[in-house]
């Protein structure tokens, strides 16, 4: 507790030697605040323009277009969009479109206007939606609204060209990688049908392997040679049927074929009868009857000669004689057994044929896997190349579609909410602000100054504050002789310092007044005065 009332007298010992040293707070306070409120006075006024604008994101177009073209999620670019639109390059547009750079005259002053105008220039998000602000403040309402202008432009449109290019570049690409993969393609195709001139006589087909084509034609065989053996069996059977029937049909009472008619019958017939009437005259000894027998004879030789004929020429051509009766049996069989001979001969051709590839299969068995792989090998270049070439000429349409899409400005809307504008009353310095920090400022500077020189001179005001800057113990206290006369010049001082201190204040609410009432500036004033 002593601790404490000890700090607490030694505060007030120093307060109280401040305010010996009032006049130097006064003083101080006149120097530093006329010099600063001029000064704030003297600020020229700023306008700051703005413009507000709002993107649109969400179109009718992404359901449809979904999954036929390449999107990139709109939100995040118009975020990157605008974190990089203060960009140097954007920033050195904006410049040259305000002819702002025209102002300058060497680097340093240039690279200064750029770092200002980066350090100036106010790009805000207003809430979750992409609602952004721009603005900018400079003395010129004129040039703040056009450079506002200028930055919105190029807001708008980087997002435009930076798609359109990208596009662009993509295209490019993906036309750069189609000519290439056809030229792949072709050449594979090329090796491909080269390939299949040279060794698919020999190597695989396109749908089967060599070893089921062995199979297969081991199972044709064998299909072959059942059938041919179902033939051999029928034919002979057809043959055994053949020769038991006769190619003609035979009257067995003349003991010719039917219907067989010869020049030797009417001779043999008359002979007959005379035969017989010769055996009424005479006996078979007389030499008539002996003569006419030998004669019928030679006639019915003659006439046996002839059908052995006949039926030669029947058996060997079936239709070269229209006067006998051919067998119709006869004639069945015999085209039955011809058509099994056919048979028989084309599947003879073909198990033949069968053989001769079953064999060169067979001799083939040690070069058609290399053959085959190769193919394979080939096979699978030309499909690996020939995907990719799709692949790539369906995202090339994809990449059109997009582009079609942006340049029809439906993904993405810009919608200006605000344009740009300038309020009629400047938005700056904050004078006010600057006015009360400058007396702020005054007062406190001259409190440091009372406070260093009370302890650069102290004055003893107290036993204790003698006590302690001197070894000396205190007795006691002595008033001073003319007490009256000091009171009087206390009071005397006291109204300077409240005095001063009254027009100081007095002032700055004038000024603190002319900016909230008139907002009169000093180029204005000295209008009016003059």
């Amino acid at each position: 507790m002593k601790e404490l009332n000890l700090a607490i007298e030694m505060l007030l010992i120093y307060l109280q030697g401040v305010w010996l040293r009032r006049r130097y707070i006064v003083i101080t306070a006149w120097v530093i605040c006329p010099i600063g409120w001029l000064v704030v006075f003297n600020m020229p006024p700023t306008y700051e323009a703005n413009t507000k604008l709002y993107v649109e994101t969400r179109s009718i177009l992404d359901p449809a277009l979904q999954g036929l073209t390449i999107r990139t999620n709109p939100d995040e670019e118009i975020q990157l969009m605008a974190r990089t639109l203060l960009s140097r390059p954007n920033l050195e547009k904006i410049a040259m479109a305000t002819d702002l750079d025209v102002t300058v005259s060497d680097r340093q002053s240039y690279e200064n206007l750029i770092d200002g105008l980066q350090k100036n220039i106010k790009l805000s998000s207003a809430g979750r939606e992409n609602i952004y602000v721009i603005s900018y403040a400079n003395a010129s309402p004129q040039l703040a609204k056009r450079l506002v202008q200028e930055t919105l432009n190029i807001f708008v449109e980087s997002r435009v060209g930076n798609a359109a290019a990208d596009n662009k570049k993509t295209a490019e690409f993906l036309d750069s990688q189609i000519k290439e993969y056809e030229s792949r393609l072709e050449a594979a195709e090329a090796r491909l049908s080269e390939f299949k001139k040279n060794e698919l006589l020999t190597g695989p087909t396109a749908d089967t392997g060599f070893y089921a084509r062995i199979e297969a034609e081991k199972q044709r065989l064998e299909e072959a040679q059942l059938q041919m053996r179902e033939l051999e069996g029928q034919l002979a059977s057809a043959r055994r049927q053949l020769e038991g029937e006769d190619p003609v049909m035979f009257d067995y009472s003349t003991g010719a074929p039917a219907g067989f008619s010869s020049q030797y019958d009417e001779r043999i017939r008359a002979l007959q009868n005379q035969m017989d009437a010769l055996l009424i005259r005479y006996t078979e000894a007389h030499p008539d009857v002996v003569e006419t027998k030998k004669l019928i004879e030679t006639l019915q030789e003659l006439r046996n000669a002839d059908i052995a004929q006949l039926e030669q020429a029947a058996a060997t051509s079936p239709g070269s004689s229209s006067s006998l009766s051919q067998n119709q049996v006869y004639q069945e069989l015999k085209l039955n057994v011809a058509r099994l001979e056919n048979e028989m001969a084309s599947v003879s051709v073909r198990v033949r044929n069968y053989s001769e590839k079953l064999a060169q299969l067979e001799s083939q068995r040690n070069t058609i896997p290399d053959i085959e792989a190769k193919f394979t090998g080939l096979n699978r270049d030309y499909e690996i190349t020939k995907a990719k070439y799709e692949e790539l000429l369906s995202r090339r349409e994809a990449i059109d579609l997009s582009q079609k899409a942006d340049e029809s400005q439906q993904d993405v809307q810009f919608k200006i909410i605000e344009p740009p504008h300038v309020p009629m009353k400047p938005s700056g310095p904050p004078r006010v602000l600057f006015y009360t920090l400058v007396l702020l400022g005054g007062i406190a500077a001259g409190v440091f100054m009372a406070f260093a020189r009370s302890q650069l001179q102290p004055v003893v005001t107290s036993a204790l504050q003698l006590k302690t800057i001197s070894d000396f113990p205190v007795f006691g206290l002595v008033s001073h002789t003319q007490k009256a006369a000091l009171l009087r010049q206390n009071k005397k001082h006291l109204v300077y310092f409240l005095g001063l201190s009254g027009m100081l204040l007095f002032s700055y609410c004038l000024l603190i007044t002319n900016e909230m009432v008139f907002g009169f500036t000093a180029k204005q004033l000295l209008g009016r005065l003059l």
